[in-house]
């Protein structure tokens, strides 16, 4: 991994897990002393934040974390939730019996993970991520599972700075298993409906949180 990657997602690990408020400041020369890293592969990262809309960069200013209006994150879940019925829709199309024992897996590994006891926050989002790319991975277009894996990471960054996964998780699994019913039936217009509904009813929960 070069430099300026293992930089990249430091960052956002840190964003994506509360690590970071909006609106906060980043300051190049800390992240230097941190990560012994100089001045260039910082300011490449950032530039890269920058152009995906996770952080703002002022020339002769600095560089801080977005602190977007409740507008734009429902502008966002909106695309995401597109984009997300979309790649199911194509996964229900071009599955393989393969990419269903995937998707299987991962969503046992969810159920797994929530039997018994109450999954940490950080457990749940690394295993979720793990099911829905297991669900791009179905409807065999790179250019947009590449897309979504972006989204994704906004997606989670808007989660962890309002509402948390903590109050999701439970309706998420239920909703998971539809999704996964229609993708098994080769039903390309439910696949989509449940997959934006699904994204759809954590938008409500992350924009009712910012309302409070």
């Amino acid at each position: 991994m070069s430099k300026n990657d293992e930089i990249y997602d430091l960052i956002v690990d840190r964003l994506i897990n509360a690590h970071y408020a909006f609106g906060e400041r980043l300051f190049v020369k800390e992240l230097g002393a941190e990560t012994g890293a100089s001045r260039h592969p910082i300011m490449s990262a950032l530039n890269r934040l920058s152009a995906e809309g996770f952080v703002r960069i002022v020339p002769q200013v600095g560089c801080e974390v977005i602190n977007p209006s409740r507008d734009e994150i429902a502008d966002f879940f909106m695309l995401f939730q597109r984009t997300e019925g979309v790649l199911a829709e194509l996964a229900a199309l071009r599955r393989t019996e393969d990419d269903l024992l995937r998707l299987n897996l991962a969503q046992r590994g969810l159920l797994s993970l929530a039997d018994g006891r109450d999954p940490s926050p950080r457990e749940y989002a690394a295993l979720n991520r793990d099911f829905h790319h297991a669900m791009h991975l179905m409807s065999h277009s790179p250019l947009l599972i590449r897309k979504q894996r972006n989204n994704f990471n906004m997606s989670d960054f808007f989660i962890t700075h309002s509402v948390g996964f903590t109050p999701i998780i439970a309706d998420g699994l239920r909703e998971h298993d539809q999704i996964i019913a229609a993708i098994e039936m080769q039903q390309p217009d439910r696949a989509r409906l449940q997959a934006e509904a699904h994204i759809a009813a954590v938008a409500s929960s992350v924009l009712a949180n910012l309302d409070e």
